[in-house]
This record gives C-alpha cells, structure tokens and sequence, in this order.
C-alpha cells in the first residue's frame, strides 16, 4: 500500500509523487488524491523532486485530473521535475494540461 503525503496549504494542495509510480499499482494513492482535489477550491501541485517514473497509466490519471481542473480554472501542475520527467510530459504534448515548473 502506497502512503499519500497531501497537504493543505495556501495555494492549493500539494502532494508528493513518490519515485516510482505505476498506475495499476497506485490507485488509492490516486483515490486519495482526487477526493481532496474534489473537495478543495485551489490547484493541485505535485512535488516530483523524487520522481525516477511515472508510468502511461498513472499519467493517463493525471491528464484526467488536470481536465477536470481546467473545467474549473483550476491547474495541475507538476514541480521540481526530473528532466526525465519533463520530456516525457513534453513529447506526448500533455503540458498544457499538467503545468510545469
């Protein structure tokens, strides 16, 4: 079982993405999530500082939540990225749906 670090913070949620991530393996980590984004009002950031991958299919999760976000305003935004992780979420053109920074 995948622990799921979220916290509450001024802007938003902020959620550690933990260095290996497999959607299959994840879904109540990925359960967890979308019930505080649900309900929260603010954008949800995910720190991928320890990120070494994330798979297809938990990418698939958060294009999903960062969807529904923008149908909110609201944005998903993924912080101190691996270059690894940055040129996947460039190459399949997913970055105007997950923000990086």
């Amino acid at each position: 079982m995948m622990m799921t670090e979220i916290r509450k913070t001024e802007r938003g949620i902020e959620v550690k993405i933990p260095p290996l991530l497999r959607g299959m393996s994840s879904r109540e980590y990925f359960s967890s999530i979308e019930n505080e984004m649900r309900a929260s009002t603010g954008d949800l950031f995910f720190d991928c500082s320890s990120a070494t991958l994330i798979d297809s299919t938990a990418l698939g999760k958060f294009i999903f939540m960062a969807k529904e976000l923008q149908r909110e305003k609201r944005r998903l935004v993924f912080e101190s990225c691996p270059p690894s992780i940055r040129e996947f979420v460039t190459k399949l053109k997913v970055d105007h749906l997950i923000h990086l920074s």
